[in-house]
């Protein structure tokens, strides 16, 4: 079994103990980082394959981090 179909099987497979950790791990990471914040490479490889992506020097993932929250208005 190649390292995508691995990759796929894990996210198909979202109660896994390794997806688990592997979530916890990077909500964990992404409460650390900034409002805006650079990501260095995609985060589901094998998803984006499928929909075309190529790795190319200098290609920038902007991720946005947003609080939501409930405006009590009186």
């Amino acid at each position: 079994m190649g390292a995508y179909r691995y990759v796929s099987e894990l996210w198909r497979k979202k109660q896994s103990d390794v997806m688990r950790f592997l979530l916890r791990v990077r909500s964990w990471q992404y409460r650390q980082l900034n409002v805006v914040h650079r990501v260095p490479k995609s985060t589901r490889p094998d998803r984006a394959r499928r929909l075309g992506y190529k790795s190319k020097q200098g290609l920038i993932f902007p991720s946005l981090s947003l609080c939501c929250s409930i405006l009590m208005v009186n």
